[in-house]
């Protein structure tokens, strides 16, 4: 197999987000308010929403469409814990590879909607950001061949690969009026084939396969370690967020780094 150099690796427009999530986790102490953030956030009511007082879990969800960026947009709220959710509509008839849009432009906007809702948080202590991306390819051999160019720090040979499966995290301290805040950067790559099954007779065994789809899936967990134990400030949340979503592109770019 060739030597895969930075030339190998492609554009954030090439990558497909088939989710995105922001984590935000209570400081001790600080319980969830009365809210309507659902509304406050996306300008209307849910689609559907959910409810258990006894346990203070609510979810909120919907369509969510801006732009070239589509999907179901999820709010679940617990008393710790607040996730905010956008993945695949899912389209049982579609063979296409399951994505909302470019990650570039999901991201964004994406983040534009986080920071509305950062305005009206509680207190937190912590806040990640997810994303699992699909970079499509053509064959299983095409995927193999472009990975490397994602390792720098460690020269694979994926030559006849199959089966595989990296994770490692890279955390960086960050300066911000937090002192030794430290950021993780956790990535998980692999090589993925999604195949959709159309069935020609319901309830027998005959059925019809879509073409094969090939992609890397790239699942990114960029996060403030679970070692701070103080509060975020409000006013660096924002910045701290873009942050994460800074850390997640690079990765999706160059891979691998320090």
């Amino acid at each position: 197999m060739p030597e895969a150099n930075i030339a190998d690796r492609f554009d954030l427009t090439n990558w497909k987000t088939e989710s995105l999530r922001m984590t935000a986790f209570l400081s001790p102490g600080s319980p969830i308010p009365q809210q309507n953030w659902w509304e406050e956030i996306c300008g209307s009511p849910p689609e559907v929403r959910s409810s258990q007082p006894r346990t203070g879990v609510q979810q909120d969800e919907g369509l969510f469409g801006d732009g070239n960026t589509q999907g179901r947009l999820i709010l679940a709220v617990q008393p710790s814990r607040i996730d905010w959710l956008l993945t695949v509509e899912v389209v049982p008839t579609s063979f296409e590879l399951p994505s909302v849009g470019s990650f570039s432009e999901s991201a964004n906007s994406f983040a534009q909607l986080m920071n509305r809702w950062l305005d009206v948080s509680p207190n937190l202590q912590r806040i990640a950001f997810g994303a699992n991306l699909l970079l499509p390819f053509e064959d299983v051999e095409q995927a193999y061949q472009s990975l490397p160019a994602y390792f720098p720090l460690n020269k694979l040979d994926l030559k006849n690969a199959q089966d595989f499966n990296y994770r490692i995290n890279r955390p960086r301290n960050v300066d911000y009026d937090i002192s030794d805040l430290k950021i993780n950067r956790l990535s998980t790559w692999s090589v993925m084939t999604f195949t959709a099954f159309q069935f020609t007779n319901v309830g027998s065994y005959t059925y019809s396969s879509a073409p094969l789809n090939v992609a890397i899936r790239l699942e990114l967990d960029i996060n403030t370690s679970i070692d701070f134990s103080g509060e975020l400030s409000k006013d660096e949340l924002p910045k701290m967020f873009a942050q994460l979503v800074e850390y997640a592109k690079e990765i999706a770019l160059k891979g691998d780094i320090l």
